[in-house]
């Protein structure tokens, strides 16, 4: 009886390690690396366009406090 419990568990074991393998084998197949590196860049792009997006805003902000105009001169109606 001993024998057959061990027999099973091993068998269990066995089928366990060897969808584990297979699973870890897709996730680092070239496929899947270069899928998951695009999704990366993507991601990259994504938060480059927030960050000058929002530094663009903020210049026009701090440009609009200090009374300057698009070319760089001081307005007149801040002085």
């Amino acid at each position: 009886m001993k024998r057959i419990f061990w027999l099973i568990v091993g068998i269990a074991v066995g089928v366990y390690a060897v969808t584990r393998l297979k699973k870890r084998a897709q996730v680092l197949a070239p496929e899947a690396v270069q899928e998951s590196a695009a999704k990366l860049a993507s991601a990259i792009r994504h938060f480059g366009d927030q960050v000058r997006e929002g530094m663009a805003e903020r210049e026009a902000e701090l440009k609009d406090a200090l009374g300057i105009d698009a070319a760089g001169n001081e307005r007149e109606d801040y002085r």
